[in-house]
């Protein structure tokens, strides 16, 4: 019982170990993913960027030539200021909004084996606290019968030795019951000590 609790225990620290690996290696490749996500989006949003200034540039430069009005150029450099502060405020809240997410599903994970954990615990206790009241049960048991057995047995010899001593006109059948008795009564302390020894066992 003792190698099986040992094998027990050492199958749980091994499951336990592969369980923090896999954990571990989980929470590194999302994080790759993430960061090359983050990184493409950049390398995308630059290329948009610098697409749009060609294009803006191509278009000031046709402007310039065709258009002789200074009113047209200082509007359309507004228009250019406004839209690359409208962009630069939806990438920020775009950010934002793509942390908080990230953030809250962690908190809803962390409570989720928390609560996970607190009922495998008191799951075990429970169990720990069945097993040990079984084992008192069995052992109280056990010692109740035994020390009925051994009451009547003691009537059983009495009655007998009563009937004996009546009826019996020879020494040496004396000495022959005598001699028996000594023996099972050796032979009954035997066997109760190896009955407590066995106990113990079971027990632990």
């Amino acid at each position: 019982k003792d190698d099986k609790k040992k094998k027990d225990d050492k199958k749980k620290e091994v499951d336990k170990k592969k369980k923090d690996t896999d954990k571990k290696k989980d929470a590194d490749k999302k994080k790759k993913d993430n960061d090359k996500k983050k990184d493409n989006k950049n390398k995308d949003d630059k290329k948009k960027d610098l697409d749009k200034k060609k294009k803006d540039d191509k278009k000031n430069k046709k402007d310039s030539k065709n258009s002789t009005s200074t009113d047209k150029k200082k509007k359309d450099d507004k228009k250019k200021k406004d839209d690359k502060k409208k962009k630069e405020d939806k990438k920020k809240k775009d950010d934002k909004n793509s942390t908080k997410k990230k953030d809250d599903k962690k908190k809803k994970d962390d409570k989720k084996k928390e609560v996970d954990k607190k009922k495998k615990d008191t799951d075990k206790k429970k169990d720990a606290d069945k097993k040990k009241k079984d084992n008192d049960k069995k052992k109280d048991n056990k010692n109740k019968d035994d020390k009925k057995k051994d009451l009547d047995k003691k009537k059983k010899d009495d009655k007998k030795n009563k009937k004996d001593s009546k009826n019996s006109t020879s020494t040496d059948k004396k000495k022959k019951d005598d001699k028996k008795k000594k023996d099972d009564k050796k032979k009954k302390e035997d066997k109760k000590k190896k009955d407590d020894k066995n106990l113990s066992l079971i027990h632990i």
